[in-house]
């Protein structure tokens, strides 16, 4: 057991460098058991797609001719297919035109025992099927139908071990280590082939635990606990990147607080009720396949207890979950999905929230060597912006945000044209996740800041360090409920600007080009949140950016007033390939990363504004920036700043006596 906590904790090793760009996700393939199955027996009459049990043939051609979908979930769509729904797929079984899911309930991980039916009810009812595949076997009929190249930008939901459990006890019983022979092999030959699926190009593989329902008994429950940390440990050891699930932690949740999430009847109760012929067969598990919308009883196929059972209930047939229960679990693999890009807005904001800061350096040092006399002054800027950052596969969030900040500084201009100083910068921001919550970030920072002019040439440069701390609340829908996840965490900012231009002057307009960069790191450390099942631990994560700009700008000398533009394009050199990694904070399990959220390479920054000299010592500053043309990135910003310049001691005479 340590052994494989040790692999399990230390495949996070594997996972750092798991995507190498975003996510994009076109298309849902599914693999796997009854769980994840959304209609393979829809032509169970005859042919590949039948149990090859009679009774079971036919109670699913009356339940398909009554409404029903052929789905063991029961009516209402599978948890594959609400998934897909979010990112406006579809995954239906692979027995129809078009379908992606190859799930075949009663499959288990391997085909070695006979595949399917056959190994399942040669342990109950004495009936076999053969050619039904295993999940491992779903795996090599898709790569074969692509001829060995997987979509890498597909979604792979892969859930199977269930009837491998529940064949251990009823084939072994108390034998532990006869069933351990077994599922172990089981999960080896599972584990082989997810491995060929990844290398044939797969990039995006959830592979959950699946929970234990009422009709396990103790045995079937422990070996099933058996069997998803095997397969784990063995796709951990065979250095697969795949995102764990931990479902028995998610459905233990709703077990202990059902009518949190609308389940009014007893978790023991059934909202199916199956056909008379199950009952003479001694089958009272299972029969969800054979289930109609209805409420109406019927002896051929199975009916629903009420009309909304599959609301109020959460097992259909003592095993499989209700369309509640589905939409449960298609909503917590959605949030494992979605919220490591989640958190990857904080770095982007820090990153954003740092560019408005030097662009407010840069006026003020602007208006110092341009308006102000050689000496000491004091100043102030005040900004406020807006941020809204995309991610570029449709179903992922967003992240609007609107930070203040103010900077107070203070420089000494000299008579040769140079010009030194300081600044100290207090900010906050509280960007909102588009799918509930956000987070809190405090920034603090120290600037020191250096620029030359001469009348047509100038330049300048910018240091500045910076202190992050977020409290983050990223709240998940799970059903109909929200779940909170709570996290603090600390990091730092570092940047290096600097500017370099040419002045044309033409009576009271100066005008020419301009040039420069941006280098920054934002760091944000790893922490853990805490709150509900739905709780990850992230990994620290770092955002690098290295913008050049080039651009030209015009400003109009009028009076007190001189008003400026400025216009550069902006160009990021940095790899656009950083990810972001989590943990469960439910079981132990190994790590996964997924992309961060990337925005454009190449924008465009507009400043308009205008700088006052009200008298000798007191000048002022307006301006509006934004950005344009930044794919997923929408930025503005305003400042107001004032100047106090304090007058330079006169020389004195030098006095000679004689």
């Amino acid at each position: 057991m340590k052994l494989k906590t040790a692999l399990l904790a230390g495949a996070a090793l594997f996972s750092l460098a798991q995507y190498a760009q975003a996510q994009n996700f076109n298309q849902l393939l599914a693999f796997g058991d009854s769980t994840v199955d959304t209609g393979w027996f829809t032509g169970a009459t005859s042919g590949p797609h039948s149990t090859g049990i009679f009774f079971y043939d036919t109670a699913i051609a009356a339940g398909l001719q009554a409404g029903g979908n052929a789905h063991f979930t029961g009516p209402g769509p599978g948890n594959a297919q609400l998934l897909a729904g979010f990112f406006g797929l579809s995954a239906n079984s692979v027995s129809a035109p078009g379908g992606t899911n190859y799930a075949i309930g009663g499959a288990f991980d391997d085909a070695t025992l006979g595949p399917g039916f056959q190994n399942l009810f040669a342990t109950t009812i004495g009936i076999a099927k053969s050619d039904l595949p295993g999940t491992a076997q779903q795996i090599s009929n898709y790569l074969a139908s692509v001829n060995g190249h997987a979509n890498p930008n597909a979604l792979y939901l892969i859930t199977s071990g269930g009837n491998d459990a529940f064949y251990a006890s009823a084939q072994f019983g108390s034998n532990a280590a006869a069933a351990n022979v077994f599922l172990l092999s089981e999960a080896q030959a599972l584990t082989n082939g997810i491995v060929a699926l990844q290398a044939a190009g797969a990039r995006y593989i959830i592979v959950p635990d699946e929970y234990q329902p009422p009709s396990a008994d103790a045995n079937a429950a422990t070996y099933g606990r058996t069997i998803f940390t095997a397969t784990w440990a063995d796709l951990a050891t065979a250095g697969v990147k795949f995102i764990p699930a931990d479902t028995a932690s998610v459905i233990a949740a709703v077990e202990q607080n059902p009518s949190a999430f609308g389940i009014t009847a007893p978790i023991s109760s059934n909202a199916c009720v199956p056909p008379a012929v199950f009952t003479v067969f001694g089958i009272t598990t299972g029969y969800g396949v054979t289930c109609a919308p209805t409420a109406t009883p019927n002896s051929n196929y199975g009916y629903l207890v009420s009309a909304n059972a599959t609301q109020t209930h959460l097992f259909m047939d003592g095993t499989h979950l209700t369309e509640a229960g589905q939409q449960i679990l298609a909503d917590y693999y959605y949030s494992l999905l979605v919220a490591p890009s989640e958190i990857s807005f904080l770095a982007e904001t820090a990153i954003q929230t740092t560019f408005q800061t030097i662009i407010g350096i840069q006026q003020q040092i602007d208006l110092a060597e341009r308006l102000r006399a050689p000496g000491w002054n004091i100043w102030f800027n005040g900004d406020l912006a807006y941020f809204k950052f995309e991610n570029s596969t449709p179903g992922f969030p967003n992240d609007p945000a609107v930070p203040i900040s103010g900077t107070l500084g203070v420089d000494y201009k000299w008579n040769n044209g140079w010009l030194a100083g300081a600044a100290v910068t207090a900010g906050y921001a509280s960007p909102t996740f588009s799918l509930g919550g956000g987070f809190t970030q405090d920034v603090g920072s120290l600037s020191a800041y250096g620029a030359y002019y001469n009348h047509n040439l100038w330049s300048n440069l910018i240091g500045t360090i910076g202190w992050l701390h977020d409290n983050t609340n990223r709240t998940v829908p799970i059903g109909i409920t929200v779940q909170p996840n709570n996290g603090t965490t600390d990091g730092y900012d570092l940047s290096l600007a600097g500017e370099v231009g040419y002045d044309l002057h033409f009576g009271p307009v100066t005008h020419g080009p301009v040039g420069g960069f941006i280098l920054q790191q934002a760091m944000i450390n790893g922490f853990t949140e805490s709150g509900s099942f739905t709780s990850l631990s992230f990994g620290s994560q770092v955002r690098n950016s290295e913008v050049s700009l080039l651009g030209y700008q015009a400003r109009y000398d009028w009076g007190m007033w001189h008003p400026f533009a400025q216009v550069l394009w902006d160009h990021e050199f940095d790899a656009l390939n950083r990810v972001v990694t989590a943990s469960l904070t439910t079981i132990a399990a190994p790590s996964f990363s997924m992309p961060a959220v990337v925005l454009g390479r190449d924008w465009a920054t507009t400043t308009v504004g205008t700088q006052l000299t009200f008298t000798p010592a007191w000048s002022a500053l307006a301006s509006l920036t934004a950005q344009f043309g930044q794919q997923r990135a929408t930025v503005y910003g305003g400042l107001l700043g004032v100047n106090y310049a304090f007058a330079q001691a006169p020389e004195l005479p030098i006095v000679v006596k004689n």
